[in-house]
């Protein structure tokens, strides 16, 4: 089985990589390199990816929507404006294709072309304005400066929501669009904001619907599941780090053919936001972790760790 990994760095030049894993033998392949486009934002790089037709892939980085050839990996269509920052997932359905725009605090709507079709504000009116003109706090060194004179597509912003995944519900559901949010700790209905589901000891990034059950993991390794009904009332049912020799930042999660892939990203700064960290951020690692769903037993682990900081979002199956 093989599976697509996109690939960027936290060190050197803005990167974006797409690789290929055979989970058989463990062999990586890089298939393409995106080329530069001049919006590079340092420290970042490909986040999202996915299918969407049997021909097309579409992906997000920190500020950019690209459909691309599957064959050559070749970018067909690229959009683009002023308010996107910080892309995290996107989620593809039969006629939509949802993104969780984290800098923005929004859920942009596309169609399958890459056309924009509705931008869910998650943010009052006042509350946009200060963040675009830049009339925030930031402290450490990890966001910009709000006198940097960076225009916003390409700012590091604290933001209030922080959209990591999101999905749309069936019909019979509601037909919500749901995301995770990093800030509650819980999934939130994005045109409300309201919760959906319980609150996550620890803050949730990824999800994934399978077998009738909505599984979530935690940027701390825990993966818990609910059943596919509102409200999502959440149980664990793995520790990952408590059964594994290396932690790393968890985010990517993927089911398929009767394994579960986890995705973990190495930690270069200690924070409140790592507290759950047991072992030296030296020892942290980047890679995807393989298990069995019939006995979660850790399989393998595919090891895509960098000297130039490797960052994992997703993974999803090639075809």
């Amino acid at each position: 089985m093989n599976l697509i990994v996109p690939v960027s760095y936290f060190f050197g030049a803005p990167c974006s990589e797409i690789w290929q894993l055979d989970t058989s033998t463990g062999i990586r392949t890089l298939l393409h390199t995106l080329p530069n486009s001049g919006r590079e934002v340092r420290g970042k790089g490909i986040t999202g990816l996915t299918w969407v037709d049997e021909f097309h892939l579409v992906a997000c980085d920190f500020n950019r929507l690209l459909k691309l050839d599957r064959k050559t990996l070749n970018i067909v269509t690229a959009y683009e404006d002023e308010e996107l920052n910080d892309l995290h997932s996107l989620n593809v359905d039969q006629d939509f294709i949802h993104v969780a725009n984290a800098g923005r605090d929004s859920i942009d709507v596309f169609n399958h072309q890459l056309q924009l079709l509705e931008r869910i504000d998650c943010l009052n009116s006042d509350e946009w304005q200060k963040r675009r003109a830049g009339d925030y706090s930031a402290s450490g060194s990890y966001f910009d400066s709000p006198g940097c004179g960076l225009p916003f597509h390409h700012r590091r912003v604290p933001d209030k929501w922080h959209f990591n995944h999101v999905f749309k519900t069936p019909d019979h559901l509601g037909g919500q669009v749901i995301a995770t949010s990093f800030a509650t700790r819980s999934l939130l209905d994005a045109h409300t904001l309201e919760p959906v589901s319980s609150t996550l000891p620890i803050q949730p990034h990824d999800g994934f619907v399978y077998e009738g059950f909505l599984w979530v993991t935690t940027v701390s390794g825990q993966i818990y599941r609910a059943p596919f009904k509102k409200p999502f009332e959440f149980e664990m049912v793995f520790d990952l780090f408590k059964a594994v020799s290396y932690q790393g930042w968890c985010r990517g999660l993927l089911f398929v053919e009767g394994s579960m892939f986890v995705g973990i990203t190495s930690i270069y700064e200690v924070s409140t936001r790592t507290d759950w960290l047991s072992c030296p951020i030296e020892e942290t690692r980047s890679g995807i972790y393989q298990l069995n769903m019939g006995t979660m037993k850790v399989e393998a682990f595919h090891d895509f760790s960098s000297t130039n900081g490797s960052r994992i979002f997703t993974m999803i199956a090639d075809r």
